[in-house]
């Protein structure tokens, strides 16, 4: 174990793992002032006990000393081997004990455990030579959120964070949905950015009740009728699929993924329609066969009803969206900006569903580990039910409750912690805090803060962009990070514009507005 650096003070007093520590002005001549956060060392017993400064105070007599309240948090053991740190506390420091500066080395292995999957991710705001790691496995098994209000650095930190997953994991299997369109450029020749250009989702795909969705949408007291018209032909539409295809290797239901043709199901509801014995009954009907032709005819739709050719292409569309094979692009993005706003909830829906039910179906043994990070993740699963729509919340809360059980993680992205659902919010055993002035917003990081941690909450309002509060089950002790930054080309596209230097000459002109209008109307980005 390294040489410790010389005694900044001694042991005043001792409250279990609360102590008092003397800092004595002379002796610690020619260092640095201790700051919050900061990590000291103490003998106990055969061992290096370690605290966190979390408060700091003149004594009695300020020009003599000052007192430091320290948090012990555990200690560096070294019994056969290099060493490593373990929470918890064997042997308490006595009183007089010296306290010295935890040095680069010590803070490593406490930061850094060697025996554990890490990545640098930045370095200690308290100790800008010591690096900031977080644990790939511990932080990945439980899921994890990046809370933060606009303009902290969100979209930056969770670029910097998956990059540096994927130095380590080059082979991760990773879907990131983006409802701005801002994080193709952050990964680069890694990332299969996926649009409605080139964004291939079956219609057939959707369960019963995300088909309801869009074709017989509740409005007007006429959905539940169109809904009921709808699912029984639904089901009568995907048994006549397999009927004619091979059987679908079991019982077939109305929420089975397999194809049916749109052809068949219009079919099926006009010949149901004709059967009525009343012709004022025909009224539904009608509705929804009106609904199914017009989103035919709607090009915003067509990355889900794209072709009159329906073929079983299950496995390559999955196989795209989650990298089976990698193919050197572990990330998929999936821009949701242009999806239209009427649907966007059913198409997150849908793709949060295939990922847990792929993870829930694939064999136990060969199932590979699969993540969804969520940004905007308050707009699809809302602390109230009634803000969102229900199966995209559903989905989203089964991941963060069961998903880990089979392989599936997931990281949630806000600026709204106090509109998330708390169900899904508290399954998160790693939180990356940015800065939050909200209270109500603080409220969810309290509750995960650990005994003698509040000096980290009462930073939240000051850190400075790109500046983090990490801590839960990715680190090894919550910790205030400055995040490395990104390379140039490798920065979301989430910058504000410069108002100030783009308005001092007027260099734009109408040429502008003609291209603007023209991607406008060809919805190309």
């Amino acid at each position: 174990m390294p040489e410790p650096a010389a005694a900044l003070g001694n042991v005043l007093a001792v409250n279990g793992s609360a102590l008092v520590v003397g800092v004595d002005r002379a002796a610690g001549a020619g260092q640095r002032p201790l700051t919050l956060g900061e990590l000291v060392a103490l003998p106990a017993g055969s061992n290096v006990a370690i605290g966190i400064v979390h408060a700091l105070r003149h004594g009695r007599r300020a020009e003599d000393h000052a007192i430091a309240d320290v948090q012990l948090v555990g200690e560096v053991v070294q019994a056969g081997g290099a060493p490593r740190f373990r929470r918890g506390v064997s042997v308490f420091p006595v009183l007089d004990a010296p306290v010295r500066r935890a040095d680069p080395v010590l803070a490593a292995v406490v930061f850094a455990p060697p025996t554990a999957t890490s990545v640098p991710v930045g370095r200690l705001s308290s100790a800008p030579d010591v690096p900031a790691h977080l644990l790939v496995d511990a932080m990945l098994g439980k899921h994890f959120a990046v809370l933060g209000s606009t303009g902290s650095g969100k979209s930056w930190t969770v670029a910097r964070i998956l990059n540096a997953v994927l130095e380590v994991c080059p082979a991760a299997h990773i879907v990131l949905l983006d409802p701005h369109g801002e994080y193709a450029a952050a990964f680069g020749p890694r990332a299969e950015a996926l649009d409605l250009a080139n964004l291939e989702l079956p219609y057939w795909l959707m369960n019963f009740e995300e088909t309801a969705a869009i074709l017989a949408p509740q409005r007007d007291g006429r959905g539940y009728t169109e809904a009921s018209i709808l699912k029984e032909a639904l089901l009568a539409a995907r048994l006549a699929w397999a009927k004619g295809n091979g059987g679908a290797g079991g019982p077939v239901t109305v929420d089975t993924p397999i194809p049916y043709r749109l052809t068949d199901l219009v079919k099926l509801i006009d010949e149901a329609m004709g059967a009525l014995n009343k012709a004022e009954g025909a009224a539904p009907y009608r509705h929804l066969l009106t609904r199914i032709e017009s989103i035919r005819a709607d090009r915003r739709y067509a990355f889900l009803f794209q072709s009159l050719y329906v073929r079983d292409n299950m496995d390559q569309v999955l196989g795209r969206l989650l990298r089976f094979p990698v193919e050197g692009r572990p990330v998929t993005v999936i821009d949701l900006s242009g999806v239209p706003s009427e649907i966007v909830d059913v198409v997150v829906s849908l793709l949060c569903r295939m990922l847990f039910e792929f993870g829930l179906w694939s064999e136990r043994g060969r199932a590979t580990p699969l993540l969804l990070v969520c940004e905007e993740a308050h707009r699809y699963v809302p602390a109230s039910a009634d803000l969102g729509f229900e199966p995209s919340r559903r989905a989203i809360d089964r991941i963060a409750k069961e998903g880990r059980k089979y392989g599936v993680s997931l990281g949630l992205v806000t600026q709204r912690p106090a509109e998330l659902s708390p169900s899904a919010l508290s399954q998160c055993g790693t939180v990356v805090a940015l800065r939050m002035a909200n209270e109500r917003d603080q409220a969810f990081v309290r509750t995960t803060l650990p005994e003698g941690s509040d000096w980290l909450l009462a930073s939240l309002p000051a850190l400075a962009t790109g500046e983090a509060i990490v801590l839960g089950e990715g680190v090894t002790l919550p910790m205030r990070v400055q995040l490395d930054p990104l390379p140039p080309g490798a920065q979301p596209a989430s910058h504000t514009p410069a108002f100030s230097q783009a308005w001092r000459e007027d260099r734009a002109g109408l040429d502008l507005v003609r291209d603007t209008v023209r991607r406008w109307r060809e919805q190309r980005r």
